[in-house]
């Protein structure tokens, strides 16, 4: 798989946060997948590019979903992100993936 396609919420728009479905884990490297809480990150991280910056981060899991710990509440801010519209993250490299805001 080199690519996932999931929907903006208006949480995501909210707090920042991209949401993915929990069954997409293994989308990730499993030392980069950490607890919600600010004690439980991941030993491990990857980097997500977007507008060409690059943020490094773990990613929380809970059982329904998966999301990056980093905000990116000024990525969402500034391509326009609206409410059920599709985002594309890519699987560059292991660690290394790219959004991409489908509309």
């Amino acid at each position: 798989m080199l690519y996932i396609d999931f929907n903006i919420t208006q949480s995501s728009i909210d707090n920042g946060r991209l949401y993915l479905d929990a069954a997409h884990r293994s989308f990730f490297p499993e030392d980069c997948l950490g607890g919600r809480g600010t004690t439980e990150h991941a030993h491990g991280a990857v980097a997500i590019e977007a507008n060409g910056e690059l943020f490094e981060t773990d990613i929380r899991v809970n059982t329904s979903r998966i999301s990056p710990r980093k905000s990116f509440k000024s990525w969402l801010k500034s391509v326009g992100a609206v409410t059920g519209k599709t985002v594309r993250l890519h699987k560059l490299a292991e660690r290394h993936f790219k959004l991409e805001y489908l509309g």
